[in-house]
């Protein structure tokens, strides 16, 4: 990189001159070159002044900083304290080192000796705040940071650190304030740089004509970029947090700020990519992951975000283009030897991106691919815990049940802190998901007795993890013992009142029994423990949709639509809000929803069905009936099976293995009797 090559250019030049001792006497003083320090300790300061004699010492400090020897670069700042005692910038680097090995208390005298030398020293200001947040306490740290504002306006990292404050404490008004005066003094600065700006295209031009930029031409085109990209991360900052309160169109205002900071900055495009597709606004995500793409077209997290949209809308060849693109990319390098750094960043991140492709292909049932990607991880990490879970996870989905119990059980034994975390799942959790799953495969293999004696043994050792207890009624109720589970769960929820999972199984067990109103009160005392429980959601407004009646299919509405922002991917919420939809007479809105959650979850008699009524209601017959026909198919050639069989699944928090949201209906009998009386309308319909 010609920067990098004309900074250590520099840093030669700087230590050969340093070397030289001043003549006796002289009291001579040698400005930092600013580049130069910024390549060395990847900070831009502003201009500072160290001695001659300080200046060699300052630099090894810098050097050592950079490779993270901090002891080493503690010893040489105190050697150049030696010959500028009272430089509040040598005591305020001092600190920031001192920082680095938890010494806060030596690192605070510090930064308040650099105070004592100079009040208006802004990085001094700015390292205090930092401790002040630290020790919880705010008034201090927002005091310390609007003295740096006042000591150095244009330096942007304090005003950064203000916005970050006021989020932290809920103050998102005194947040927009803090952002708007850094973005009013980006542009300002931009105004500045403006003339030096055409002044270097100028001279780019004239290059090779001797013509050359003054000294220091550049200096206010690199602050006003400090500032440009510390607005756009401000408001960035600002929208993810009104995202975070549902205030769209806040959030919406905001990243549009950050936008018009810097339009291109990946971190701005990211988040508000991200926004979009929370929303459902596949189209505007997808041309912002697009953008994101033409700046890095071989990033694995940009690749992984365009296969999930593309399976979103049901577009198969493009998440696989975009899956051989990962695989490409990973199989350009080396497996994990269990030691080796080298690339180990672009290792992780490519294995994890193929990972967060195959999950929502497990949850659209699209196993073979979905254990495509994983395999290609797996080249990377060839035991990888996480990885090798997601894979028995295909297994058992793809019918090879006895087959998903072993290796489930192998993750079980080998899940431990020696590969790094891919989805952030610690290993003592990811343990107990693997025996649970463990279990349920036994059950799915026909080994029922042995499938519920170990859920029940990891039910009394972990009555409140999520996907437990649900798990354990799915095996009572495989073995054909289901009303047993409802007294054993009323008897922990006794035992465990506070216990949102507990109760989910326990409504769970009720709906199973048949008691619909117990079931629906159980649910409702799960949103008052967990408001963002997307089951409890899910269930409430698929049971209000079911009754009808303007008032509840207006709560239904507002219950599954927060249900479907929670948990976008999943197919049973994505049909019963499209239901929900429909009787409300929304016939549009219903069939692109009941659409998407056919994409989501491809043959499901359930979704299928309301897809057909959704048709139907828009007056497309013979879709209607192809709909109906579809969904006939499926329960006549598997009756043995119940449409939407839960399948309690591991806890892995976020994933697509979290427990069904809609608990399953009665049998297929009634349901093939719906769709019958259906197909027979119909055919005799004029």
């Amino acid at each position: 990189m010609p920067l990098r090559r004309a900074a250590v250019a520099l840093l030669a030049a700087a230590c050969a001159h340093a070397s030289k001792a001043p003549p006796a006497g002289a009291n001579r003083e040698l400005a930092v070159d600013v580049e130069a320090v910024r390549e060395a300790t990847d900070t831009f300061e502003p201009q500072r002044y160290v001695s001659a004699r300080a200046y060699r010492h300052y630099l090894d400090a810098l050097l050592a900083k950079g490779k993270d020897d901090y002891p080493l670069a503690a010893s040489e700042l105190r050697e150049a304290l030696l010959y500028d005692a009272d430089s509040p910038h040598l005591h305020t680097q001092l600190a920031e080192v001192l920082l680095k090995q938890g010494r806060v208390a030596e690192a605070e005298g510090e930064l308040r000796t650099a105070l004592g030398l100079d009040a208006a020293h802004a990085p001094a200001r700015l390292m205090l705040a930092r401790i002040s947040e630290a020790r919880d306490r705010p008034v201090e740290a927002r005091t310390q940071l609007r003295a740096a504002i006042e000591a150095a306006p244009d330096e942007p990292d304090a005003r950064r650190e203000l916005v970050r404050l006021e989020l932290t404490l809920g103050n998102l008004a005194a947040a927009q304030e803090a952002a708007a005066a850094l973005s009013a003094r980006s542009n300002a600065a931009q105004e500045r740089a403006g003339p030096q700006r055409r002044d270097e295209e100028r001279d780019e031009r004239d290059a090779g004509s001797g013509v050359g930029g003054g000294a220091g031409s550049g200096a206010a085109l690199v602050a006003a970029g400090r500032l440009r990209d510390q607005a756009a991360g401000a408001w960035v900052d600002v929208a993810r947090a009104f995202a975070q309160r549902h205030d769209d169109a806040a959030a919406q205002a905001a990243f549009e700020q950050a936008r018009a900071a810097q339009p291109s900055d990946p971190e701005a495009l990211a988040a508000q990519a991200s926004f979009f597709e929370a929303q459902r606004r596949f189209a505007d995500a997808r041309g912002l992951y697009l953008q994101l793409l033409a700046q890095r077209p071989e990033s694995p997290e940009v690749l992984a975000a365009l296969a999930r949209l593309a399976l979103e809308e049901g577009d198969l060849e493009t998440v696989n283009a975009h899956a051989r693109k990962l695989l490409g990319l990973a199989a350009e390098l080396d497996p994990w030897d269990g030691t080796s750094s080298e690339r180990e960043e672009e290792r992780r991140e490519l294995a994890g991106a193929l990972l967060r492709v195959a999950v929502p292909l497990i949850g659209a049932r699209r196993s073979g691919e979905a254990q495509d990607a994983i395999d290609g991880a797996l080249r990377l990490y060839p035991r990888h815990p996480e990885l090798l879970f997601y894979r028995a996870m295909a297994l058992v989905q793809r019918g090879h049940a006895r087959e998903g119990a072993l290796a489930f059980e192998q993750v079980e034994k080998s899940a431990g802190p020696a590969t790094p975390e891919l989805l952030g799942v610690a290993p003592e959790a990811l343990a107990l998901d693997a025996r649970v799953q463990a279990a349920l495969a036994r059950g799915r293999a026909g080994e029922l007795p042995e499938s519920l004696r170990r859920l029940r043994a990891i039910f009394a050792g972990h009555p409140e993890e999520e996907g437990v207890p649900l798990a354990l009624l799915e095996a009572f109720d495989r073995a054909g013992k289901a009303p047993e589970a409802e007294p054993l769960l009323a008897a922990a929820v006794r035992a465990h009142p506070g216990s949102d999972a507990l109760l989910y199984g326990l409504a769970n067990a009720q709906d199973r029994g048949g008691d619909r109103q117990r079931a629906l009160s159980t649910m409702r005392k799960v949103l008052a423990l967990q408001p963002a429980h997307a089951g409890a959601l899910n269930y409430i407004g698929y049971t209000l949709t079911e009754e009808g009646g303007l008032a509840a299919l207006k709560e239904a509405e507002t219950l599954l639509a927060r249900a479907v922002e929670l948990r976008p991917d999943d197919g049973a919420i994505a049909d019963s809000y499209g239901y929900c939809l429909l009787k409300l007479g929304r016939e549009e809105q219903a069939l692109e929803e009941l659409r998407r959650a056919d994409r989501l979850s491809p043959g499901d008699p359930v979704i299928l069905s309301h897809l057909g009524d959704a048709l139907l209601a828009s007056g497309k017959r013979d879709q209607a009936r192809e709909a109906f026909q579809q969904a006939l198919s499926h329960l006549v050639h598997a009756p043995q099976k119940p449409p939407r069989k839960p399948e309690p699944r591991a806890s892995l928090r976020g994933a697509a293995t979290d427990p069904p949201d809609r608990l399953p209906e009665p049998g297929g009998h009634q349901l093939c009797l719906e769709l019958e009386a259906k197909l027979k309308a119909l055919r005799s319909a004029p």
